[in-house]
């Protein structure tokens, strides 16, 4: 159980510095075309999953 919960860890914490990068990329990709707003789409989807994950840290 300890393994389970240490590895939950690490995901978070990965999905923590995904989030990070995602707002960056975001701001630079938001207004330049179609595929742009999609990939910033995902990027914040990648934002909200880090969030949920924070509880678990």
């Amino acid at each position: 159980m300890r393994e389970a919960v240490a590895q939950v860890r690490e995901v978070a914490d990965h999905l923590q510095t995904l989030a990070v990068q995602a707002d960056i990329l975001s701001l630079k990709y938001k207004l330049e075309s179609d595929r742009g707003k999609e990939f910033a789409s995902l990027l914040k989807k990648i934002k909200v999953l880090s969030i949920r994950a924070k509880p678990y840290m």
